[in-house]
């Protein structure tokens, strides 16, 4: 296993965008087209979705988020800036 590096701006924010996607468009379609400023529960994300969302971050960074913080940050840059804010040593297990 590879040592987390440091997750800077785009990486985190790179890193939730895929999360987006492989969670709202599981079949690999590009539909919904997902990009930073997409809104998780705009393009089709739920409640229970949201739950998996947030479980595969804790797993990737080792912090935890609540789901009010996926409800106030819906976007991959704004759930990114979140958890940067919160947690500036922040990183992705690789």
């Amino acid at each position: 296993m590879d040592h987390p590096d440091t997750a800077g701006p785009d990486e985190l924010t790179g890193y939730l965008v895929g999360l987006w996607r492989e969670l709202l468009d599981p079949e690999g379609t590009g539909l919904p087209e997902i990009a930073p400023e997409s809104n998780f529960f705009v393009e089709g994300g739920h409640s229970l979705l949201g739950v998996t969302l947030l479980a595969r971050v804790e797993e990737t960074t080792g912090r935890e988020l609540r789901l009010v913080d996926l409800f106030k940050h819906p976007t991959p840059l704004r759930l990114a800036a979140r958890l940067r804010a919160a947690h500036p040593d922040i990183v992705i297990a690789q």
